[in-house]
């Protein structure tokens, strides 16, 4: 799949929203804001600080395969409104290997210049829109709100626990549990690991989640398949049997 650079916004027709600041003596959370209060960061702030974090932030829609938010970019953080996107690094031999799965409510972003300057991004996985938040404006309110900067502090554990997780299966896991473990988080940020659930991508996509190669990957999609876990579907696999595939999921790594 290609991948299609934010850079160029012309040729993503992507649209953007200006900031709009709340009306002078009138704390009011936008109704854009909606689902990405019901979950992560913006879900554990009152109204009015939610109100202040907004203000200067400009919305931005992505289409399917976009890098949202690029290695290069300036600092800035990024809180998802709608859809659902990965978290990658980019490896020297043109492989990527998917550290965070994302969905409305979670944040992403640097505050600060990245050092070392590994290629990492934000691909859009489906239509999107995110809101971006300048790093200086984060610096400011941080320092001048407490209960944002313990919940950024929650926050950013809880995304680096994510990463180091998917790091430690994408180094010592075998292929299955490597496969097993992407196709439960990308569940997760679909709408939960449930019996029938559809989670949408193609094994190619799959295999640059897991860093390995699509025909390796579809061998061990038939072997789930013949063991009755999951379903395979053009352009999606279907969950039969979550409670197996999460055990699965939880076993020590080999």
């Amino acid at each position: 799949m290609e991948v299609a650079h934010c850079a160029v916004q012309s040729s993503l027709n992507l649209r953007t929203s200006p900031p709009q600041a709340p009306r002078a003596g009138i704390l009011q959370v936008p109704e854009w804001l909606g689902q990405a209060r019901t979950r992560g960061l913006l879900s554990r702030l009152p109204e009015e600080v939610v109100s202040a974090l907004v203000a200067q932030g400009h919305r931005v829609e992505y289409p399917a395969g976009a890098v949202a938010l690029r290695w290069d970019d300036s600092p800035k953080a990024g809180f998802v409104l709608r859809g659902t996107l990965r978290a990658y690094i980019a490896v020297p031999d043109g492989g990527q290997v998917t550290t965070r799965y994302l969905a409305a409510g979670d944040m992403t972003g640097v505050f600060a210049p990245r050092q070392p300057q590994i290629t990492r991004a934000v691909q859009a996985l489906e239509p999107c829109e995110l809101l971006f938040i300048d790093a200086v404006r984060m610096r400011e309110l941080s320092l001048a709100m407490p209960q944002l900067a313990w919940a950024l502090i929650e926050e950013l554990t809880t995304v680096l626990h994510s990463t180091h997780k998917s790091l430690y299966v994408r180094s010592v896991g075998s292929v299955r549990q490597r496969v097993v473990c992407a196709l439960l988080d990308r569940a997760a940020v679909a709408g939960g690991v449930s019996a029938g659930l559809h989670v949408p991508g193609t094994q190619q996509e799959l295999a640059n989640a897991v860093g390995s190669v699509r025909e390796v990957v579809a061998n061990v999609l038939q072997a789930l398949k013949r063991e009755g876990l999951v379903e395979i579907r053009r352009g999606a696999l279907v969950i039969v049997e979550p409670e197996k595939l999460m055990a699965e999921g939880l076993r020590p790594l080999s």
